[in-house]
């Protein structure tokens, strides 16, 4: 076996895939690597060379993609500022396929898009996601933070009160939170977070996808500390522990002695025994300690 990626076989295969699409007019926003050139899909760079016209938020820096690829679509500068801007909608139709593309990642998430997504909406112009990198569901995911419920809130406020009045308006939110931060915020955000927050624990990524990418793992008086002595470059994302309830400590605390019961003690005994110290539902404590179980095996 070859031990090319793609042999002439496999090649053949993607691009008679790629025609067989049939995909429909309209706009697709098609999201681009966020450091590593490779983290692109197939199907997007299908997408990007049939298009008319590819809107993009620095042709700049999407020629660098296009042309690492060999694509030689139109690019066509479309920011926050001239989205909805005739310049821009008398190149879209309902018969054409068009692209948007930021410069890096998913479009439209902390990135310019929103306005054209609507206007195509309200003028009946289809709009098709094209999945891809995102640096806040990349950062989560190898974060080691709780995924089962998240908040991605984007840059904070640049201005000191008003990040710390954005950052008390999220004291009580329980699902971890993300955030995204430039280098020369970094510590004055940590700061803030330290003082308003709490030592909570949290997770700073930094240059993903990136030759020197780096997670940084504990609580955030450490994040602070680590970062004041070594200077912040490159980009960031901060992830942060929700606030924990008393409920939530309590039957963190309950599940604890549950573990160390049944190193000695028999599931029913064990569910008895917490059940009526805690005056708590055995249902609750018996699906716990069959989880427990299982994980002994």
């Amino acid at each position: 076996m070859s031990d090319a990626l793609l042999t002439p076989q496999l090649s053949e295969k993607l691009n008679t895939k790629l025609l067989e699409q049939n995909h429909k007019p309209g706009l697709y926003v098609v999201a681009t690597p966020i450091g590593n050139i490779l983290d692109i899909s197939l199907r997007a760079l299908g997408i990007l060379k049939m298009a008319q016209c590819v809107f993009a938020e620095d042709t700049r820096q999407s020629r660098k993609l296009f042309d690492w690829y060999g694509i030689k679509t139109k690019l066509v500068a479309c920011h926050e500022y001239n989205e909805t801007d005739f310049s821009i909608t008398s190149l879209i139709n309902k018969q054409g396929i068009y692209a948007l593309i930021s410069d890096a990642g998913t479009p439209t998430v902390s990135d310019p898009g929103y306005k054209i997504v609507n206007w195509c909406l309200q003028n009946e112009i289809d709009v098709f996601p094209i999945p891809g990198a995102s640096a806040s569901i990349a950062a989560l995911s190898a974060s080691g933070m709780p995924s089962d419920k998240f908040t991605f809130f984007g840059f904070l406020p640049s201005k000191n009160n008003a990040r710390k009045t954005f950052l008390e308006s999220l004291e009580n939110e329980t699902g971890t939170l993300i955030f995204f931060e430039s280098p020369n915020r970094l510590l004055n955000t940590l700061e803030d977070m330290l003082e308003i927050l709490g030592d909570r624990r949290c997770c700073v990524c930094r240059e993903l996808t990136k030759i020197f990418e780096e997670f940084r793992r504990g609580n955030l008086l450490e994040m602070l500390r680590y970062f004041s002595n070594n200077k912040p470059t490159g980009e960031f994302v901060i992830l942060i522990e929700g606030k924990i309830t008393e409920t939530k400590k309590e039957m963190e605390e309950i599940f604890s002695e549950l573990n160390k019961l049944l190193k000695n003690t028999s599931l029913k005994e064990s569910v008895n025994v917490l059940s009526e110290k805690y005056k708590i539902s055995r249902k609750i404590i018996y699906k716990k300690a069959l989880e427990i179980k299982n994980d002994f095996l």
